[in-house]
């Protein structure tokens, strides 16, 4: 399977998404890597969330 995260980093319109992530210290070979986001949907408003702080 091809990663996506070429769509993020790949062409010259995505220069300014390349430069961000330069400067939050990704290299030049960092960019031929997969990419992967981690996110977490804890919140305090509804009880069937309150677990997944600890689950993070």
């Amino acid at each position: 399977m091809k990663p996506r995260s070429g769509l993020v980093t790949d062409g010259m319109e995505r220069a300014p998404a390349r430069g961000m992530l330069r400067a939050v210290g990704m290299k030049d070979e960092d960019f031929a890597k997969p990419q992967i986001g981690i996110a977490s949907s804890w919140n305090e408003i509804t009880p069937c969330n309150l677990s997944l702080d600890r689950l993070a």
